[in-house]
């Protein structure tokens, strides 16, 4: 059985909120439910209210007033949601309809059992009303002001016809509850919208209605647009290493500044493809010094990273030379392979989410032997998540530090050799194992003695979020032999977070087995002489999230459920309440 990941049960990451949410039906299935749906209300209603009209009658003119008002309105809001900058599909009105259908027979049912069914079924049409409302506000992007009368419309415009289809008799009481639960809709979304706009600067609402959006239709423009208003810029450290063979870049490591999240494809995330096209040969793109906070904004920020790496890798000088790859710890451990003139410094950290940024700098200077460049590069593999980012001065901290300098103080003591390289790439997407678009990416570092002796260090780079528990073993035991070490990374690509439930590591090691034996063999074939450089590129202007925004954020957005839990059941019923004593003077 697989253990359960380890999750900080208290403060949630924000993506882990799509878990409360669920993709609307596509605009033909969301139809059929609405048809189905609104027939139950007819034929229930036409059981409950006792008409002496024919039943085909009463069905035409029944199902006429509920389904055209709903459908009018949800046709004329798509097409104006543009006014406000907002966007609100066909298939989000039918799906408004369809729960106020529901809604109304359930009103309809319990009102009957007191004589009161006419009562019952307008009292579903102001819920109906507050539903609208609600829909608007945070699917829709609505401002109060627009979304208060839209609200109204439908409703209405079905009391209206209901009436004079002689259905129903009492219309005032159908007007009161449409505008008291319409305002009961507004009372609650002010309530738990206070303390995500105290926190935060803006409306919850708004951020809500814009995420909504991106994790509906995969369209983050509203959202970038909506998060840029509490943005900052900021200069970007970016490592990079360029490998040869005969004078051609057939690898190409980048180690950006910025985070690959937060999920989807909004900002950072699917970072590895939004910048493969710019990197030359085969790219691969590991996780840096960087956490939720470094979240990019702009896909253009990101070109201008790949693209200042790449230029800058122009004007290096090559090396041929290279040590074996050393390491020092368990856990966290910190193995060190020399290449060209420099040192790349992979760490293992454990189940901490991302390494800060001061913790690398110190790791990338821990040893007193200053000559040669160094590199840090966050394997994030680790098998939980809630942790917080590994920090300096903190005791992993400190022991990551402690394990990087010895690893250096060791390498520079390894035997050089000659540097040669092989590399295969194994393309595929499945979020259900947890891999993204770039699939899995091999690189093999051989320290080439002589022909009897030689030592490869194995790089296998998955474009996935960390990887499931056990399955750091598991690939260890299936791949033993193969070469002298094996490194296992991630790319932390959000983009597969978007499974709801928010965290989706890599898995299914038996599935993945395969291929990963093939990324080894074929790597080992293409291994020959290569030559490396490396080095540091700083891009200025690039607008991430902020310091500390993620938290805040993630706080706000837990606060908001908190209140949203606990107050809706006193607004609703205390609205309910207004309505059946205002019943007794209309």
């Amino acid at each position: 059985m697989t253990p359960e990941l380890k999750v900080d049960k208290i403060s949630p990451p924000p993506a882990r909120l799509s878990a409360f949410l669920y993709h609307t039906p596509h605009i033909l299935p969301s139809l059929l439910l609405f048809v189905s749906t609104t027939l139950l209300l007819v034929f229930g209603s036409h059981s409950q209210l006792k008409i002496a009209a024919d039943t085909p009658e009463y069905a035409l003119v029944a199902f006429s007033s509920f389904a055209i008002p709903i459908i009018s309105v949800s046709y004329l809001v798509t097409q104006i949601s543009w006014l406000w900058d907002g966007r609100y599909p066909l298939r989000y009105g039918l799906q408004a309809g369809s729960t106020g259908s529901v809604l109304m027979l359930i009103t309809l049912y319990i009102a009957s059992s007191f004589d009161e069914a006419d009562k019952g079924l307008v009292f579903g049409l102001g819920c109906m009303s507050g539903l609208w409302y609600l829909t608007l506000r945070t699917h829709g992007s609505a401002p109060a002001r627009v979304a208060f009368p839209l609200s109204l419309i439908s409703p209405i415009a079905t009391l209206y016809f209901l009436n004079s289809g002689e259905i129903i008799s009492d219309t005032s009481f159908g007007f009161v509850t449409i505008f008291i639960l319409s305002f009961a809709s507004h009372f609650f979304l002010f309530l738990v919208d206070s303390p995500y706009k105290k926190a935060i600067g803006v409306s919850g609402t708004k951020h809500m209605s814009a995420f909504i959006d991106h994790f509906s239709t995969g369209d983050g423009r509203r959202l970038t647009k909506a998060i840029r208003e509490i943005c900052q810029k900021i200069e970007t450290k970016n490592n990079w290493i360029s490998i040869k063979k005969e004078d051609k870049i057939v690898a190409f490591l980048a180690v950006p500044g910025v985070h690959p999240g937060p999920v989807g494809t909004l900002g950072g995330s699917n970072l590895p493809t939004k910048i493969d096209s710019d990197l030359p040969g085969l790219g691969f793109t590991f996780h840096g010094a960087s956490t939720n906070d470094h979240n990019p904004l702009r896909d253009e920020d990101l070109s201008r990273i790949a693209k200042a790496m790449v230029s800058a890798s122009e004007e290096a000088e090559y090396s041929n030379s290279c040590t074996s790859t050393v390491y020092d710890g368990e856990i966290p451990a910190a193995y060190v392979t020399g290449i060209g003139e420099g040192k790349i410094i992979f760490a293992k950290p454990g189940d901490s989410d991302d390494i800060l940024p001061e913790l690398s700098a110190r790791l990338e200077r821990s040893s007193s032997n200053m000559t040669g460049r160094r590199i840090m590069i966050d394997l994030h593999n680790q098998e939980g998540w809630g942790r917080p980012p590994l920090a300096a001065g903190s005791k992993e901290g400190t022991m990551l530090e402690i394990s990087a300098s010895k690893a250096l103080k060791s390498s520079s003591l390894s035997k050089e050799g000659e540097l040669r390289v092989g590399i295969s790439h194994i393309p595929g997407e499945d979020l259900s194992k947890g891999l993204g678009p770039g699939g899995l990416r091999t690189l093999i570092i051989e320290n080439h003695l002589s022909s009897k002796e030689f030592h490869r260090t194995g790089i296998m780079l998955w474009d996935a979020n960390g990887l499931a528990p056990g399955m750091n073993k598991e690939l260890e035991a299936g791949l033993s032999g193969i070469v002298d070490e094996l490194l296992f990374a991630t790319t932390d690509n959000h983009y597969v977070n978007v499974k709801p439930g928010g965290f989706n590591p890599l898995s299914d090691f038996e599935g993945l087995l395969p291929s990963a034996k093939q990324a080894l063999e074929e790597a080992i074939a293409d291994i020959s002489s290569a030559e490396s450089a490396m080095g540091t590129v700083y891009v200025n202007g690039v607008e991430i999230l902020g310091q500390g925004k993620q938290d805040k954020i993630s706080a706000a957005a837990n606060a908001i459920i908190e209140v949203a839990r606990y107050s809706w059941v006193p607004i609703y019923s205390s609205a309910t309440m207004l309505c059946v004593i205002v019943s007794s003077y209309v």
